[in-house]
This record gives C-alpha cells, structure tokens and sequence, in this order.
C-alpha cells in the first residue's frame, strides 16, 4: 500500500516595481497577462487557468524551447489584493 503526505508550504514573494499597482495585479491575476510573463527567458506558458478566489485553484504550463511542459498547480488559500 502506498500512502501520500500532504506537505504544507508558503510562499511569499516580494519585489519592486516601477508599474501601476492595477497593472501588477493584472500581470500576476490575469491570465491573458500571465502567459505573456510565466517562466524563465526563451520559454512560452500555452496554459495558464485561474480561479481567483479562496479556495480556488491555478494550473500554469511552461514550455521550454525544446518542447517539455512543466506544470505548476495551488490552491489559493488566501487573496490579498492591492
């Protein structure tokens, strides 16, 4: 039998910007702003699905230049927005 544990993690990002607040929280909330910016340099996000709310969850895909997809799934537990 093959049991899972549930890891529970936090991450807290902080940066500094010289934008609109409105246009950050589009870039990191919107998923039309999201697949321009998701991932390291040379890669694309051809999927990015967001549920903002708590509770709701977010499925990104990034692809690198030579076609692997990696995935990242959460669920929000907490929206702050600014």
């Amino acid at each position: 039998m093959v049991s899972s544990t549930e890891i529970e993690t936090e991450l807290t990002i902080t940066s500094v910007f010289d934008a609109p607040l409105d246009l950050l929280w589009k870039a990191w909330t919107d998923p039309e702003y999201v697949v321009k910016r998701w991932g390291p340099k040379f890669f694309t996000a051809p999927f990015c699905g967001i549920d903002l709310r708590v509770g709701g969850k977010y499925l990104n895909c990034m692809r690198s230049h030579d076609g692997n997809d990696y995935w990242s799934t959460g669920v929000y537990r907490e929206i702050i927005p600014n």
